[in-house]
């Protein structure tokens, strides 16, 4: 269990850190990919929070 817990914050950090990346880029385009970044990380949070109610 603790590994799975592990495993899926670790998508969350990278799924934020890309968000902050792109959102301090000033590249044409950021602001879509830190909403697909941010909107990945939540659904990965979500899926964590799925995972754990039904095991228990």
């Amino acid at each position: 269990m603790k590994l799975f817990i592990l495993k899926y914050s670790i998508a969350v950090i990278s799924c934020l850190y890309l968000a902050y990346f792109f959102y301090n880029s000033e590249r044409a385009g950021s602001m879509i990919k830190t909403g697909t970044a941010l909107v990945l990380a939540l659904s990965i949070f979500m899926t964590m929070c799925c995972q754990i109610r039904s095991g228990r």
